[in-house]
């Protein structure tokens, strides 16, 4: 907590403790990750597998060594010592198997040295083990071990049926019967590059962890669930897909019939000590995570979500309690826009999913969409009576109750005085007078949503700063003054103390990418220079001469181009693999404007994107400052994106 003065508490409905102090609220949630180590030896803390025994009894392999949980205290076990634990199992007899770097012995008494046991499996009552640089071994103790198939990327073993399952670092997948070994899946067809780990769904599929995400094996079908680089492990329980990742953190997957596969992250900041896992084991309590920072447990929560309308937006902001009926939308007004938001004290705001499903007075879907905007807005609808389903994930994927909101598009209204006009002509005068007012008025409120859109677009950016200067007067005050503290302390503080300049430096480095204070420091054109060369190892900047002089933007204006600049960089260093980026900026006399950014990665096609934010938001902002942008395919490779501005 921040104080040690507590002025009152509150359980919430989920069972998070809110405590009031007199340095602001502090939450304390019993149910979120816990996380425990095995060893005050940081790499002993690396863990890579676990298990539990026949009896009960937990085990933990690390970097340096094997440790069993006693109670609440783990405890090493000084057989293993300093060696790395790849797999834990037990014979049929409840023997403990260790895999490690040790000899392994092969018919005619031959010993190869540094072996790695990867995996362990039961089938049909002996024991094969994955031997890294080997192949496929069974263990025949007393008669010496029997290489079956050899084949040094043999990587993971599992048995589901009939069948052996033999996992390989790039060759696809095998399964052995008791008497072949034959390939199943070739790695052409799998791409799931090295599998790591293998489980057995109760539909009878397998699910598999690789080096590209987790594939399930249906009758013979494969299908990708999620897409993810360097999966570890996969657990599957009640259509839930858990999954440990080197990458991510964990992953946590759940299929819905209208949206498909739906995917939260359980990472660092929801209480994770690292982003690197790579084992999953169910326990009475949730799940047990093995990390490179210890032992995690996870509990998800049962408690859905809330979820409620915070705007109404048409030709006017309306009042929520017109949620309750039907919204009309008068003649020529086609458009609404609708914000939601979920509520839950176990998910932050922008963790949240939420699903717009659009349907006409038939039943029939008119249109849908999931991503983490909170806001709906369609357009150009047609006369009749529309209905907005919306649904919140939160964290844990569970469901909110649907939010309905009805509204009606009215049809245009009958031309009878434009019947009367052919009649007579002065009617027809009058006629045209009052078509040319109503069309000025139409585009003055037209201008009027543009501007309101353009003004809650600044207002996001105030908030942004006043979070940033929040931020940086207070927190990092906090933190000094913690520093400060610390430096009187009798005891060897030095770790603390680098730790708490770490965090310093993250919340000075979140504050910067709240509210750019470059930007008003050197303006437009070092700025962009600045971005790019903080987010690309390889790349080129160039503008034209006098550039800066030329452009006669307000603060806001430039700041939308930055944003947009930095969410096209963005979306190149997550998504192209591009080893070279360009950017050039130009400006002349008559006020018109040009960024474009080339790099030279994998293809890119924004009307085939994935759904999410990014794309959108680049449109939302360029469509704010009129501006038009643009993706095309470079003729030397790669993609080239173009951000133009012209002269109103």
């Amino acid at each position: 907590m921040r104080s040690n003065t507590i002025y009152t508490i509150f359980t919430d409905r989920e069972g998070v403790l809110w405590i009031g102090t007199n340095r602001g609220v502090s939450r304390f949630d019993r149910l979120g990750a816990s996380q425990e180590t095995v060893s005050d030896i940081p790499n002993s803390n690396f863990i890579r597998t676990l298990f539990q025994s026949g009896k009960g009894k937990l085990y933990a392999g690390s970097n340096r060594g094997l440790f069993t949980k006693d109670g609440e205290k783990w405890t090493e076990v000084g057989a293993y010592r300093n060696k790395p634990i790849f797999a834990i199992s037990e014979d049929a007899s409840g023997r403990l198997m260790v895999g490690t770097a040790d000899l392994v012995t092969y018919p005619q008494n031959q010993v190869r040295e540094n072996i790695d046991t990867r995996s362990y499996a039961r089938f049909r009552g002996e024991t094969y083990a994955a031997v890294s640089g080997l192949g496929l071994v069974q263990i025949r103790p007393g008669r010496g071990d029997l290489v079956l198939r050899s084949d040094p990327s043999i990587n993971s073993l599992f048995t589901s049926g009939a069948k052996l399952w033999i996992g390989t670092a790039g060759n696809g997948l095998f399964s052995y019967d008791g008497k072949t070994v034959k390939s199943e899946l070739g790695p052409d067809v799998l791409k799931s590059g090295t599998i790591w780990k293998m489980y057995a769904g109760k539909d009878g599929a397998l699910w598999i962890a690789g080096q590209h995400g987790v594939f399930s094996l249906r009758d013979g079908q494969v299908e990708r669930i999620l897409e993810s680089e360097d999966v570890r492990d996969v657990y599957v329980e009640d259509g839930e897909v858990w999954a440990a990742t080197t990458t991510r953190g964990l992953l946590h997957a759940r299929q819905d019939a209208l949206f498909g596969w739906i995917v939260s992250t359980v990472g660092f900041e929801q209480g994770l000590p690292s982003e690197k896992a790579f084992a999953i084991m169910p326990t009475p309590d949730g799940l047990l995570i093995a990390t490179n920072r210890g032992v995690v447990t996870y509990k998800a929560g049962t408690i859905t979500p809330k979820l409620i309308a915070t705007r109404v937006l048409s030709q006017r902001v309306h009042d929520l309690k017109e949620v309750s009926s039907t919204i009309a939308l008068e003649y020529p007004q086609n458009s609404l826009l609708v914000e939601v938001a979920g509520q839950s004290s176990r998910t932050f705001p922008e963790e949240f999913q939420y699903a717009f499903v659009l349907k006409n007075s038939k039943g029939d879907t008119v249109d849908q969409r999931l991503s983490n905007e909170a806001q709906y807005a369609p357009a150009e609808l047609k006369a009749g009576d529309y209905t907005i389903e919306s649904i919140a994930f939160n964290r844990d994927l569970l469901a909110s109750e649907p939010l309905t909101i009805k509204f009606s598009v009215a049809k245009a209204p009958f031309p009878w005085t434009a019947t009367a006009l052919g009649v007579l002509l002065f009617i027809a005068v009058v006629g045209l007078l009052w078509a040319i007012i109503e069309h000025r008025r139409i585009v003055h409120r037209n201008r009027e949503l543009a501007a309101a859109r353009f003004d809650l677009a600044n207002e996001a950016e105030r908030e942004r700063r006043r979070i940033a200067r929040d931020l940086h007067d207070q927190t990092l005050a906090d933190l000094r003054n913690l520093m400060i503290s610390s430096d009187k302390l009798v005891v060897d503080n030095g770790k603390f103390r680098n730790e708490i300049e770490a965090v310093s430096t993250e919340i000075r480095r979140i504050c910067e990418d709240l509210s750019p204070s470059v930007l008003e420091n050197v303006g437009l054109v070092a700025s962009l220079e600045f971005l790019i060369d903080q987010s690309v190892a390889n790349r080129k900047f160039t503008a034209n001469e006098n550039v800066e002089e030329l452009l006669n933007f307000p603060l806001n204006v430039q700041l939308q181009i930055y944003r947009i600049a930095q969410e096209v960089l963005a979306n190149i260093v997550r998504h192209s693999d591009a080893d070279m980026v360009e950017m050039n900026v130009e400006a002349n006399d008559s006020g018109e404007f040009a960024l474009t950014i080339r790099d030279n990665g994998a293809t890119f096609q924004p009307d085939r994107a994935q759904k999410g934010r990014g794309i959108s938001n680049i449109k939302s902002r360029a469509n704010l400052i009129n501006g038009k942008v643009a993706w095309k395919e470079s003729r030397r490779g790669g993609n080239v994106f173009s951000l133009r501005i012209d002269p109103k």
